[in-house]
């Protein structure tokens, strides 16, 4: 029959024998422990921490027994403790994720997503997209994670795939910049001119100043596509057939740039 695994122990030493002296010194000159000097404090541990590193298992036993090792026994948190009526109430009705009812917080969703980030930034786009993929099923109401994910998908040529991300990013966040100019980046890419200029005007609009990179490309994506629709239109006009369409910025892969990184 398998041992059952038992908590690890917490020790709490009392300070007694060699490591008493010193301490008990001070205090026999009449200070009083928040007194001690940082000099003084760091002599007091240094003499614990060597009376602890000669220590073996039996000593622990032993000190136990003479009652100089208090052991505190912290049992690990049970991941069904969350799973009460009232969270399950809030993960139905949208107040909490998945993930924070099996226990996650979201501070750890966020580290977990830069580790994520850094993947995508050192072109590891498949590590990327199964981090992402676990934080969007963990975490869908979260946009960054929706619009990293796009970002992920575009690179690896999955335009249908990033196409919903981005507009799942946009329904949760609609002033998120980088998700309108990314699809409407795929939208050029697939032809969708007026679908694509509205995503990017509203990237412009939701930006006037420019002071923001990704409404900047929405604007020079914007430009060269009026461009090329103008000179379509005007060949048609003049009664010039072309033998090939015009080019335009979308017959080139998108660039699909990631959302801020988190902070």
């Amino acid at each position: 029959m398998a041992n059952s695994e038992t908590p690890k122990p917490k020790t709490t030493t009392k300070i007694k024998a060699k490591s008493e002296s010193k301490l008990q010194a001070l205090l026999a000159a009449g200070k009083k422990p928040e007194d001690l000097t940082e000099e003084e404090k760091k002599q007091v541990l240094a003499e614990i921490d060597a009376e602890v590193e000669n220590m073996t298992a039996e000593d622990v036993l032993k000190a136990v027994e003479r009652g100089e090792l208090e052991i505190e026994y912290v049992d690990p948190p049970n991941p069904l403790d969350n799973f009460t009526e009232e969270n399950f109430k809030k993960f139905l009705t949208g107040k909490i994720t998945w993930a924070q009812l099996e226990g996650m917080t979201m501070e750890q969703a966020y580290a977990i997503a830069e580790f994520g980030y850094t993947m995508y930034q050192q072109g590891r786009y498949k590590d990327a997209r199964t981090l992402f993929e676990g934080l969007v099923i963990g975490n869908p109401y979260d946009p960054y994670f929706h619009a990293m994910l796009g970002a992920i998908y575009t690179k690896m040529d999955l335009h249908e795939e990033a196409a919903q991300e981005f507009s799942i990013a946009i329904d949760l966040d609609p002033e998120d910049i980088n998700s309108y100019v990314n699809r409407g980046e795929l939208l050029l890419q697939h032809g969708e001119f007026e679908y694509a200029m509205e995503d990017l005007k509203a990237a412009i609009d939701l930006d006037p100043e420019g002071k923001n990179p990704a409404s900047l490309r929405a604007r020079a994506l914007a430009a060269a596509t009026a461009a090329a629709i103008k000179e379509l239109i005007d060949r048609k006009s003049s009664g010039e057939v072309a033998t090939s369409p015009p080019k335009r910025r979308g017959d080139k892969k998108p660039l699909a740039q990631p959302p801020p990184k988190k902070s």
